[in-house]
């Protein structure tokens, strides 16, 4: 388990990080995290994409804090639109 402190901000941030690593887009990262291709992230989705990209597994709660902090629709899910907004705000 990593480190409970981290927040929201710190896992845009990893991720904007593995985004300039590894050559991808948003687009991109958004795609290899959305598994069963709905068009969204769930909670599950996105802990296995914040582990395979930066390599923390986060809990559950960690999780919720991050998609609650971007989830502008509250659907409980974070959208292609509300991933790129998170991002492009790293930059």
């Amino acid at each position: 388990m990593s480190d409970d402190t981290w927040s929201a901000e710190e896992a845009m941030s990893k991720l904007a990080e593995a985004l300039n690593e590894k050559g991808m887009s948003v687009d991109d990262m958004f795609a290899a995290f959305d598994a069963d291709s709905d068009g969204t992230i769930n909670g599950p989705e996105l802990h296995h994409g914040i582990r395979d990209m930066v390599g923390d597994i986060l809990s559950p709660a960690q999780i919720s804090v991050i998609i609650k902090s971007l989830d502008v629709n509250e659907d409980h899910r974070i959208g292609l639109d509300e991933l790129r907004k998170a991002l492009s705000e790293e930059e």
